[in-house]
């Protein structure tokens, strides 16, 4: 019940979130197909790398939802009424998670769609960048992006613009991606997406223990403690 109740307030309290990512992965799809000399090599070996940044961008709803419940009291009410606080954090992961998929899906799905209209191969080399890095990064920055900005907001007096969690912390979902990137290009090509998936479960185990930590660390009377 409280999940769903979740995700359906953070598309609402995210959707400018959400709409901007969805805006500039589809501006990223048109530069990479009429700006390039050869759109047929540029769009495979690009798009794919750099949908996760938009992902990241356009889950951020997840976090900003939290961060204003914290900033309002709602988490302390819940708390009040016996919600864990590791619930608390489940529901702003899976709401980034949800934020995440739709972005991804719109992105992936309208930016190919125009590729192939614009007759670009849907090569197998694209297919598997997207299965192997596009998918789990995206939801794994996204994802380690949420728990770092959540457990900030939790033990910090809150604060709102760039100087916020909500403001910075999408800085540290993009970080990962492109890191990824750099250490993939420095290894063989056969070992590539074993570096991408390999850092994609590294994220995800990061944040199983972070929001594992952060229920014995924030207890409720850190939620409930003056600011």
């Amino acid at each position: 019940m409280l999940e769903g109740i979740t995700i359906r307030r953070t598309l609402l309290i995210g959707w400018r979130y959400l709409a901007i990512g969805t805006a500039m992965g589809l501006l990223l799809t048109v530069i990479l197909l009429e700006s390039s000399k050869n759109p047929n090599v540029t769009f495979p070996s690009t798009f794919p790398l750099e949908v996760p940044i938009f992902a990241v961008l356009g889950a951020t709803g997840g976090l900003m939802t939290f961060s204003s419940d914290r900033t309002k009291g709602v988490l302390e009410y819940l708390l009040a009424y016996g919600v864990p606080p590791r619930t608390l954090f489940t529901n702003g992961l899976l709401a980034t998670a949800a934020l995440s998929g739709i972005i991804l899906g719109l992105i992936l799905s309208l930016g190919l769609v125009v590729a192939v209209a614009k007759g670009v191969p849907m090569t197998e080399g694209l297919w598997k960048s997207i299965a192997l890095y596009t998918i789990p990064m995206s939801f794994a920055s996204a994802l380690f992006t949420s728990t770092v900005g959540m457990i900030w907001s939790s033990i910090s007096t809150p604060r709102t613009g760039m100087n916020s969690p909500v403001g910075i912390a999408p800085m540290v979902g993009v970080g990962p991606t492109v890191l990824v990137l750099i250490l993939a290009e420095g290894v063989p090509s056969s070992e590539y997406y074993e570096v991408t998936v390999g850092a994609a479960l590294l994220l995800v185990a990061a944040v199983l223990a972070l929001v594992s930590l952060s229920a014995r660390l924030l207890g409720r009377e850190r939620f409930l403690s003056p600011l």
